[in-house]
């Protein structure tokens, strides 16, 4: 890349912020500027951690997560605490004793031939941090002051993508949310602690099931029932443990008929670390269904076209022999697509899948016409 050009620069960060698969391009781009092998970009919270980077420094990263140095980083901690509106060098961290008798220098950085880096912290929003690590090797020696200037004048556009990026993905995840409005679908947007962010207008005429709670928290009736919303919940914080759609069965309550509450997790692209966890609750209404519509089963587990026939074939109770004969298609091609189901509907087995579905029906909610 010519860096004659800012122009191109800023296109490429720009883009980013709008397509997360963008991003390993624009971390490239800043390493090459500096004479680095590649760039890493990662939350500032361990507990929490989401991270992408260059292809070049992948292993390194990884390796860097298995041996858990992310818990005890010396870097990040000075980086945050430092709260350096720009990039900073190591070196004008650390003195040269402390990088020599610290473990992460010594003990993993430098014989993988690293130990030399260039970084900053931005803010972006639900008080998330992001850190920009642009990793050099140890025998090209610091990174040199004159690129500290052309770093620093990018880092308000950095910063700015990532704030496009976070506000993006809240406006899918309302939007998912209006789209089941609109086929009859009670919803709300969740943030990874719980609080409610945005609720159709279904959703706030619902009584009984979901209680409304301080500080914008939501709770269920049925005290079995919120015990596993809130395990689920916590859940999505976590940066070591994924799951799909998670359905919980609400029994009646007094006037208040029963009900499923299915946790959708926002997914994210690979690259796509912006803006904190959320996810979609959608309330059903218990029923009994030889199939389901393609949209609801879309709205609801976020499947394809060939996994919602695949879906629906198991539902009536037809088997994998069954449906590919009916497809045309190989078994192993629908087992593929069986195995994405149980995935995205975080089912463990077929029998699961199939008493899921089978608790979903069309909503009898209606909005005024």
């Amino acid at each position: 890349m010519s860096f004659d050009a800012p122009n191109r620069m800023l296109d490429v960060i720009y883009e980013a912020a709008a397509l997360p698969d963008m991003w390993p391009a624009v971390l490239d781009d800043l390493a090459e500027m500096v004479g680095g092998v590649g760039t890493i970009l990662l939350t500032t919270d361990p507990r929490n951690l989401r991270w992408t980077c260059s292809d070049s420094v992948r292993q390194l990263f990884l390796d860097f997560l298995e041996g858990r140095w992310h818990e005890r980083n010396p870097r990040m901690e000075r980086l945050v605490l430092n709260r350096h509106s720009g990039f900073v060098r190591e070196i004008d961290m650390f003195g040269v004793d402390e990088m020599d008798s610290s473990p992460t220098f010594q003990e993993f950085l430098r014989p993988r031939g690293f130990g030399w880096a260039v970084g900053t912290v931005v803010q972006v929003p639900s008080e998330d941090m992001l850190a920009f690590s642009i990793e050099r090797r140890f025998a090209d020696g610091p990174v040199e002051d004159q690129h500290i200037p052309t770093l620093n004048a990018l880092r308000p556009h950095l910063a700015r993508a990532a704030l496009m990026s976070a506000r993006l993905r809240l406006g899918r995840a309302q939007g998912m949310a209006e789209s089941l409005n609109r086929m009859g679908l009670p919803s709300a947007v969740l943030l990874g602690d719980g609080k409610v962010i945005a609720t159709s207008p279904l959703f706030e005429k619902l009584g009984g099931q979901v209680i409304s709670r301080a500080f914008g928290q939501i709770a269920l009736a049925d005290a079995g029932a919120n015990a596993l919303l809130s395990e689920a919940i916590q859940n999505l914080n976590s940066s070591e443990y994924q799951f799909g759609a998670k359905s919980i069965p609400v029994p009646s309550k007094g006037e208040s008929a029963a009900v499923i509450v299915h946790l959708i997790p926002v997914r994210r692209s690979a690259h796509d670390i912006f803006g904190p966890a959320m996810s979609i609750l959608v309330v059903t209404p218990l029923g009994s269904s030889q199939s389901l519509p393609d949209e609801l089963l879309n709205g609801l587990f976020d499947l394809s076209p060939a996994e919602i026939r695949a879906a629906n074939g198991l539902l009536q109770g037809k088997t994998i022999n069954e449906l590919a004969a009916s497809m045309g298609l190989s078994r192993e091609t629908i087992r593929t697509q069986v195995k994405a189901v149980l995935a995205k509907t975080g089912s463990a087995r077929q029998s699961d899948l199939v008493s899921l579905l089978a608790n979903v029906s069309i909503p009898r909610w209606h909005g005024p016409q």
